[in-house]
């Protein structure tokens, strides 16, 4: 008895299933497909502005690595070095992680090392990088308040139009003709320039003259 009632509400919801499924596919075939929206997002090259960055610093003597805090417009001095911040760019959320900070690096002591003022970038260090006589640097983050240039509004989504898929038109009685050719028929030119389909029939033979007509008289 067990297995003839499981098979009895497998039948149940199977035809409940079927109900179901052909009322939605109606009500869908009654309102017509809709398009839907694509979600709306930041370009890949938007960047947000910070009014700080995180700075790695390593000292060549010993190996030694600290993290240095700039602000934008100040000068700090870590050991020998001074390093300023012009700007810290980093991408939006929900992009990929990036930072690229434009600063300039001077060593207060005659090292040989030229004058550094560019940009450096965490997710290729060795563009733009310092390696100066002392010490190397490199960007980590940017950090603080959010300051231009900021990313603007989200763009507004538009809707895609979908096309419908359009047939030739037959009239009913058979008199009408198709826009295109069917399968099965060729298309011929006759002499006035007008195409249509070639009857694959054999012509139909001319009656004969009867006496008396199509003759002229003679003289």
């Amino acid at each position: 008895m067990g297995v003839k009632k499981r098979r009895f509400r497998g039948l149940v919801v199977c035809l409940l299933g079927s109900m179901l499924g052909g009322a939605v596919l109606s009500s869908l075939h009654a309102e017509g497909v809709r398009a839907v929206a694509p979600p709306a997002t930041y370009p890949a090259t938007s960047w947000q502005g910070r009014n700080q960055a995180v700075m790695r610093i390593m000292r060549r003597l010993d190996s030694h690595v600290g993290l240095v805090s700039l602000h934008v417009g100040e000068v700090v001095q870590y050991g020998t070095l001074s390093l300023t911040l012009e700007r810290c760019l980093q991408k939006p959320e929900g992009l990929p992680a990036q930072a690229a900070a434009q600063v300039k690096i001077e060593e207060n002591q005659e090292a040989g090392s030229p004058t550094f003022e560019g940009w450096m970038f965490t997710n290729d260090p060795a563009l733009g990088a310092y390696a100066g006589a002392l010490y190397d640097v490199q960007v980590v983050s940017c950090d603080g308040d959010a300051v231009a240039p900021m990313v603007g509004p989200l763009p507004h989504p538009s809707v895609p139009s979908v096309a419908t898929a359009g047939a030739p038109h037959v009239e009913a009685d058979g008199e009408g003709k198709s826009s295109s050719p069917t399968a099965g028929q060729n298309v011929h030119q006759g002499d006035n320039g007008a195409s249509g389909p070639v009857s694959l029939l054999p012509p139909t033979p001319a009656p004969a003259p009867q006496a008396g007509q199509g003759e002229g008289t003679q003289p």
